[in-house]
């Protein structure tokens, strides 16, 4: 028998399988097994048994077990290994903590350089020796690829790789300088989940953050978590989520802004909207029941959370009347204004503005913008242009879905008096709002309808015009209608960064994903406008 079929160390594969269960269900984890096939090492020559020669690996045994583990002499060569997998992939590695400093080197092979992994082995004696997991890649498409593992002059020992699927993917890039985009792709998906409605802001820093409603059954359901992932390379990658509110409601529509103090301030509403008839489940009865009165009252409405460390720790909730899913805006005086609907029953007391003197701490209503009752104002965002006017645009709930064109208002006097909501020609929801480097405004909006997607306009003469005849196409080929809430950001070098949430494949729950593209260079007309 081949000594490497006899002594292969364990390769741990994790497989993630999905049996015909409804598609709400969480997706089940099967048992992981192991392979010893060591017949995918190359060179397999420099796979020893337990000889501790030098220039090779030699295959060493714990002594509490079996298993054997790989272990590096010195000058040992890089090991190619061959996982034989298709699809994205997270990669850990499982590796032995000793009294002595262990580290290895780990790339892909189709990599240039290696990651050097270090690893902790606090607690270590000569006496007690335990294993630790160490994280590789995040989101690896496996067809074709190898693992490459490299001695560094440290011990190494290693026990197992763990490859945990996550699903089909569509992996983001950034345009490439001569690259015309738009780039489209994943940003975030948790597998089995329900992820949506984003907002992202561009810190001081230079970080892209991004702020979501995760962790979900269903687009309606009680576990939603105010999420965020973090970028510092202009959204070629990100961070895993991390929770900012679990509260016992669920928490929705998230938006976040970077305050002229540094703080962040997110916001975000709650609901029991999963207690509806015809929507509750039975696997939500026994959550519902247990939430009391006065939690209801405690945590039901719109809120605003700060942070002052950069997002390490976050302070106490405070109310606001205004709701909206990407939040308030900082004006060039110093205020926070908050556009949004404030719970009134009439046409006149749907959208309120809210305003904060002291970063976000307080809040105070001091308008309400008037509609008439034939115009479903709902989910606003405001921007404030050049000239200090301020430009609202506003998802219209109309019945007939074939008239739900934008609204728009505007106000001349930051914000206490404004004009009344009147319908552009503009078809899609919810709306979000930029102001451009250049001057002009920019407009991000769901289009859900065929073919599904998101879209753009710009305004070259703050908001009095749209180029809707030049509507730019982001994406039109989701899978559905289930997608929108696009907010933008502007990079350094001038190029847009929108992220949206919709479904990536049409069998998944949606997901977060992003758009990298180009603006169309504004005429020579309408950059005389946009400064005016």
């Amino acid at each position: 028998m081949n000594f490497m079929r006899t002594f292969g160390f364990s390769f741990l594969l994790i497989l993630i399988f999905s049996p015909l269960i409804p598609a709400e269900e969480v997706t089940i984890r099967g048992e992981p097994f192991t392979k010893d096939n060591f017949e995918r090492c190359t060179p397999v020559e420099r796979i020893l048994t337990d000889e501790n020669r030098e220039g090779a690996w030699n295959l060493r045994y714990k002594t509490w077990g079996d298993n054997p583990m790989l272990f590096s002499s010195s000058d040992a060569p890089d090991i190619t290994y061959d996982p034989l997998l298709k699809g994205y992939y997270d990669i850990e590695v499982e590796s032995r903590a000793t009294d002595h400093a262990g580290g290895f080197g780990l790339k892909l092979a189709s990599e240039a350089e290696f990651t050097t992994l270090d690893v902790p082995n606090e607690g270590a004696t000569s006496t007690k020796h335990f294993n630790v997991w160490l994280p590789f890649r995040k989101k690896v498409r496996m067809d074709d690829e190898k693992l490459v593992i490299h001695y560094t002059g440290k011990t190494a020992y290693i026990d197992s790789f763990r490859f945990t699927p996550v699903g089909t993917f569509t992996p983001f890039h950034l345009l490439s300088p001569n690259e015309p985009g738009p780039s489209s792709g994943v940003i975030c998906k948790q597998m089995g989940r329900y992820i949506g409605w984003p907002t992202i802001t561009r810190t001081s820093r230079g970080e892209c953050l991004v702020v979501f409603s995760g962790d979900r059954d269903a687009h309606v359901c009680p576990w939603g978590k105010t999420q965020m992932v973090r970028s510092g390379d202009n959204g070629q990658t990100w961070s895993d989520p991390i929770t900012i509110n679990s509260t016992p409601l669920d928490d929705r529509d998230a938006g976040i802004i970077e305050t002229a103090k540094g703080s962040l301030l997110v916001s975000w509403f709650t609901s029991v909207y999963f207690e509806k008839s015809g929507i509750m489940r039975d696997s939500w009865r026994q959550h519902a029941a247990k939430i009391a009165p006065e939690t209801r009252k405690e945590w039901l409405g719109a809120w605003v959370r700060r942070s002052e460390d950069n997002g390490k720790t976050w302070g106490t909730p405070s109310r606001t009347k205004a709701c909206a899913p990407h939040g308030p805006i900082q004006l060039k005086d110093g205020r926070l204004l908050f556009v949004g609907t404030g719970g009134g029953s009439g046409p006149s007391t749907r959208v309120v503005i809210e305003e904060s003197n002291d970063d976000g701490i307080t809040w105070k209503q001091i308008a309400e913008i008037p509609s008439s009752p034939s115009f479903y104002a709902s989910e606003p965002h405001v921007v404030e242009c050049a000239s200090g006017k301020l430009v609202a645009m506003f998802r219209n709930e109309f019945p007939d879905m074939s008239q739900r064109f934008l609204g728009q208002s505007e106000s001349e006097d930051g914000g206490r008096t404004w004009s009344a909501i009147h319908r552009t020609e503009l078809w899609g929801f919810p709306p979000h709002l930029t102001r451009l480097s250049d001057g002009r405004l920019l407009l991000v909006y769901g289009y859900r309808r065929e073919p599904f997607g998101q879209r753009a306009c710009l305004s070259s003469d703050e908001g009095r015009t749209w180029d809707l005849k030049n509507e730019i196409v982001l994406v039109d080929n989701a899978p559905d209608g289930d997608l929108g809430y696009p907010a933008s950001v502007q990079l350094a070098d001038e190029t847009i960064l929108t992220v949206y949430y919709q479904k990536d494949q049409i069998s998944e729950k949606t997901c977060l994903m992003a758009t990298h593209w180009r603006l169309p260079a504004p005429s020579p007309e309408q950059m005389a406008r946009s400064k005016e």
